[in-house]
């Protein structure tokens, strides 16, 4: 399985693309969020969008779902899904979201040549499709908002999404072998529902992960991690990076 981060940045952040990261495998692609830009960013490294089977949103903010009306525009007109469907996950809410997305762009956002499978996980629910496994995670955020374990031949990426502080997602990253850890804010900065430097270097670090991206970068954060020591097998993501699992 192969990582591609699409957006490393918060949402703020001019030199980086907002939130959006895509597993590949198989010939199969699953992207978790999906922020404004990021659709080209995906095409950019490569990617055919066509292979796009399944989309996990972790919240309805638009730095993470910005470009999820652009995929629905390009299916209906453009190309399909190769497997024929398209499945998009996302916390309690989710269905009326995309349905008013739907409304508000309609018809071009509707399915046209494909399945379309809308699906609300709740807090600790697991699936399992296709030969991969998925784990949702409630996290404090001011919106639903779930984190996401993602396991293919016994390979595991987890995701936070955005997230205030929660002693739970260390455990829920346990002994992953890439643990994607947003870091969306400095001290001085520090607002509601996401992670300061500090906070998400010792969440890392409690985890017991291989490796460790801090991603969801702003310029106030990056200023506060430059000076700070960093544990074994952690690093900055950044747009386009690639990484093998």
């Amino acid at each position: 399985m192969e990582l591609l981060v699409l957006g490393s940045g918060s949402a703020f952040n001019a030199r980086r693309q907002p939130s959006g990261y895509c597993a590949s495998f198989d010939g199969r692609l699953a992207v978790f969020d999906l922020g404004f830009g990021n659709l080209r960013q995906l095409v950019r490294a490569g990617h055919d969008a066509a292979d796009v089977a399944d989309v996990f949103i972790t919240h309805r903010h638009p730095d993470h779902v910005g470009d999820l009306a652009a995929l629905l525009f390009l299916f209906r007109y453009d190309v399909k899904p190769k497997s024929g469907r398209l499945r998009l996950w996302g916390p309690r809410g989710f269905r009326e979201f995309v349905g008013r997305l739907q409304a508000a762009h309609a018809p071009w956002c509707d399915s046209r040549g494909y399945e379309l499978e809308l699906v609300e996980l709740g807090d600790r629910q697991t699936v399992e499709r296709d030969g991969w496994r998925l784990e949702a995670l409630a996290v404090p955020h001011p919106t639903p908002a779930l984190a996401y374990r993602f396991v293919y031949k016994g390979t595991s990426l987890v995701y936070s999404g955005d997230t205030g502080f929660c002693p739970e997602l260390a455990d829920f990253a346990a002994d992953s072998d890439l643990f994607l850890l947003e870091c969306a804010t400095s001290e001085k900065e520090a607002f509601e529902g996401h992670l300061t430097p500090r906070l998400a270097l010792a969440t890392l670090e409690a985890s017991r992960c291989r490796r460790g991206l801090l991603t969801h970068l702003s310029a106030s954060a990056l200023e506060e991690l430059r000076a700070l020591r960093k544990p074994r097998g952690v690093a900055l993501a950044r747009d386009l990076q690639r990484v093998i699992l």
